[in-house]
């Protein structure tokens, strides 16, 4: 690469270095200022010193407040669009949750307000009125008849007819009872001269009471007389607690019957050494030769005893 050099005035010279001398200019110690690096660059680092930076410009404040509004901005509504979501989704489902519901079966107050009884239950509701000590009927007894004779291993009144249980070995005998004849029983020792009996009978109802009333109301009417009888009010008391009551429509060997039964607790429960409740029942069944009954009271606290009277009223059927 070629160096142009500026051109001389005319006529003039150059000390070691005019234009067609062969020479190049002095840039020694003679031609430096005073003061300075003679060699002839300058001298950077002596004269250094520290920078100062000005303020920032209104624009730049500007700029830097319109970032961070944006940043706060964004962050907010962020947070408002996850308290929606939340609002719509979880705690929604939450607040509209049912209550916990509580079993049909026992309860307690625990977890509620207040604990109303079911009144249904036979244990916290009152028996019915026609679970009385005094019998809403005259009891009528009809004219003794005899019934027709048992076959073996089995009893028979009126029309219907049961097998004996294992352990049902006395036999109570035939007589009359409130609106039944042709009756004839079987029974089994509890304890002293207390039993377990279950009598069948033809039923009877007088023309002065109307006649036949139906099995329901004659299945009532039995029931009561029997459940105030003077040999049996002797030991359930005057005022006995009744719980396990039914009353309700039943087939009998496919003909349609009711049956009424309750558990009666002795009202002095130191009546008899083993057992303090009793199981009544009566059950009405229309045969095709007229209405025969069943009419009988068991010891409820003898395991053995409830399950011949359940064996019997299987056995049930109508015979002519």
């Amino acid at each position: 690469m070629r160096i142009r050099a500026d051109r001389a005035p005319p006529g003039g010279t150059s000390d070691g270095g005019g234009f067609g001398g062969s020479g190049l200019p002095d840039f020694t110690a003679r031609g430096a200022a005073p003061g300075t690096d003679p060699t002839g660059l300058p001298d950077y680092v002596d004269r250094a010193t520290p920078a100062t930076l000005g303020e920032p410009s209104q624009r730049s404040r500007n700029r830097a407040l319109t970032v961070v509004l944006s940043v706060v901005g964004a962050t907010v509504l962020l947070l408002a669009v996850v308290a929606l979501v939340l609002s719509q989704t979880v705690f929604r489902s939450v607040l509209e949750e049912d209550p916990p519901a509580y079993p049909t079966g026992p309860r307690t107050a625990e977890g509620q307000s207040e604990y109303v009884p079911d009144p249904e239950d036979p244990d916290l509701a009152p028996p019915p009125p026609i679970f009385t000590q005094a019998p809403t009927v005259d009891c009528h007894v009809p004219d003794h008849a005899e019934p027709a004779p048992s076959s073996n291993g089995t009893i028979r009144g009126g029309d219907l007819q049961y097998t004996i249980p294992n352990g049902w070995d006395f036999p109570w005998g035939s007589g009359s009872m409130p609106y039944m004849n042709e009756v004839q029983g079987q029974g089994r020792n509890v304890e002293g001269n207390w039993y377990s009996v279950v009598n069948l009978g033809r039923v009877v109802f007088p023309d002065s009471e109307g006649g036949y009333p139906g099995s329901e109301r004659a299945a009532v009417a039995i029931f009561q007389c029997y459940a105030t009888t003077a040999g049996v009010i002797s030991h359930f008391g005057e005022h006995p607690e009744v719980t396990d009551y039914r009353t309700e429509a039943i087939e009998v060997d496919g003909y349609p019957a009711w049956i009424v039964q309750a558990t009666y607790n002795f009202e002095d429960p130191d009546m008899l050494e083993t057992s303090s409740a009793s199981i009544v029942t009566s059950i009405v069944v229309e045969g095709p030769n007229g209405p025969s009954a069943l009419a009988s009271d068991v010891a409820a606290d003898h395991p053995d005893h409830v399950q011949g009277l359940e064996e019997i009223i299987a056995s049930l059927e109508v015979v002519e």
